[in-house]
């Protein structure tokens, strides 16, 4: 797994020309790129492009090809528009001269206007009540057998807890099988090292938005690994952003998922702060096929 500074690196890609960008695939134990990489990079190439006062309010996204982990992936950058109060940019991410995602990214002006927000659920448990994953499925794993450090390994991204602390109230659904309602959630924060650029707070919530956001879907139906296989690929991600980012600070990610049909699952993010403010929302669809696997 990456350190920190690896991670920062390869989050900032290099800018090799003019509208033209190369970032480096993060080693995750994935068997391709994790999408949440190439939302990250997409977004730090397209905000390097635009006025630093005109700040991404919406990201919308299509993953076309799996991403391979031993090329670097080429954003190219096309400035659409410039207007008085937006900007528009599209961005191509390509390896060997194949689109494998595309995304379209609006910027505004900092404006005032109306404002309101559904509240965060009641009833979660603060970070400071529940201990980072990997010492919490030990707790749960003293109780019930069946639960083991290994299980969420398989089963959860996980990460050095100096890069990220993810702290998940509702553990239990991960690590042991069962029939769930389809919503979900974690609390995490980012190293304080990851500094105050506003450009790299962004990055990160994009990258982080990936996880769990499809598994949700799972939940509410019986399956392992040991008697199905699982083809799994994010389709499409949207994001918008409602107001200032703060990674290195407690943010809750609720997740749930209102239909999955069609070997597809649909699936709805929320971002809060710790004071409960909704800071930013994303919306995916999945591809999801549950396949018998063969005796013989």
């Amino acid at each position: 797994m990456f350190t920190l500074e690896e991670f920062l690196s390869k989050m900032h890609v290099e800018e090799i020309d003019s509208l033209l960008f190369s970032g480096e695939a993060l080693q995750m134990g994935l068997p391709r790129v994790f999408g949440g990489q190439v939302l990250g990079q997409a977004l730090n190439a397209a905000v390097r492009t635009v006025d630093p006062e005109r700040r991404p309010h919406s990201l919308h996204a299509y993953f076309l090809r799996p991403g391979d982990l031993t090329r670097p992936i080429i954003y190219e950058v096309d400035p659409i528009r410039d207007g008085r109060s937006f900007s528009t940019r599209r961005v191509v991410a390509k390896q060997r001269g194949k689109a494998i995602f595309n995304a379209s990214i609006s910027f505004q002006i900092m404006e005032g206007g109306l404002s309101h927000q559904i509240d965060m659920p009641r009833g979660i448990n603060g970070p400071e009540n529940i201990l980072p994953d990997i010492e919490h499925v030990k707790a749960l794993a003293e109780k019930d057998p069946a639960i083991s450090v290994e299980t969420l390994k398989r089963r959860s991204l996980l990460f050095k807890q100096d890069v990220i602390d993810i702290r998940t109230p509702d553990l239990r659904k991960v690590v042991k099988p069962g029939e769930y309602d389809p919503e979900f959630g974690f609390w995490f924060k980012f190293n304080d090292a990851i500094g105050d650029d506003p450009i790299t707070h962004r990055t990160l919530l994009a990258f982080i938005s990936d996880k769990a956001l499809m598994s949700v879907g799972m939940m509410p139906h019986m399956w392992n690994r040991e008697t199905h296989r699982m083809i799994g690929a994010s389709l499409d991600h949207a994001m918008w952003f409602h107001s200032e980012i703060r990674v290195n600070q407690w943010i809750y990610y609720h997740i749930d998922s209102p239909r999955a049909a069609r070997a597809r699952d649909f699936g709805r993010g929320s971002f809060y702060t710790q004071k409960g403010e909704l800071i930013a929302s994303t919306a995916q669809e999945g591809l999801i096929r549950i396949v018998p696997k063969d005796p013989a």
